[in-house]
């Protein structure tokens, strides 16, 4: 005698599965493909965003190690010995020789720094090439160092950053003493902020300070 349908499946048990069950799980599944590519696209924009953010230090970096250096030197004078003899006074740290900070050419405050010191094999004697400084752009939003022993206001110095990469939105260097063992030292706080130019959501602002070693004798 000949099994009903009935019979076969109580005895083996259901074969196969529903169409209902087949869509829950495909829904399921695409649940988790989408978790998945979600988190996947979230950690490739999370180190997108950290290469950005060290390009943009990487450039900043650069630019200030490059200012607090040179301005460490200001006032240095090879021949110290032989001005102390003959005058009291430091010739690259005197008159227009001396570290003064004024506005850029665009007039905006603080933003140039003009200085001198020795660097050249006629020491104890300023030269227009001992004559550094560095400067904001504002239209070029750019770092520019001087060139010839230009003025703040002229024109003719020479970009240090690349305008392609970074836009150089703020420089400014403030002006302060500390008193040290008894003796007061000049002191000069710069502060540069920038972003990058492919995205301005990334940007950062680092600040440094630099003690004259050379302003007076």
């Amino acid at each position: 005698m000949k099994r009903s349908v009935k019979s076969i499946r109580r005895l083996y048990g259901q074969q196969g599965i529903t169409l209902l069950e087949l869509l829950i799980s495909m829904l399921i599944g695409l649940f988790i493909l989408g978790l998945v590519v979600g988190l996947f696209a979230s950690m490739i924009k999370s180190d997108s965003d950290n290469i950005k953010a060290i390009q943009l230090n990487q450039e900043l970096r650069s630019v200030m190690s490059l200012i607090t250096r040179d301005l460490r030197r200001a006032g240095s004078n090879r021949n110290a010995a032989v001005n102390a003899a003959v005058s009291p006074t430091n010739p690259f740290s005197e008159g227009s020789a001396r570290l003064t900070i004024s506005p850029n050419d665009q007039g905006v405050a603080k933003s140039c720094v003009t200085y001198a010191y020795d660097s050249t094999a006629t020491f104890g004697t300023i030269q227009a090439t001992e004559l550094y400084g560095f400067r904001l752009d504002s239209d070029n939003h750019t770092v520019e160092t001087r060139a010839s022993g230009n003025a703040c206001d002229d024109s003719g110095w020479t970009d240090l950053t690349d305008s392609t990469l970074v836009n150089i939105s703020g420089l400014t260097f403030d002006e302060s003493t500390v008193s040290e063992a008894g003796i007061t030292v000049r002191q000069i706080t710069i502060t540069l902020s920038g972003n990058l130019v492919r995205d301005a959501n990334v940007s950062r602002t680092i600040t440094e300070t630099v003690k004259l070693r050379n302003d007076w004798y």
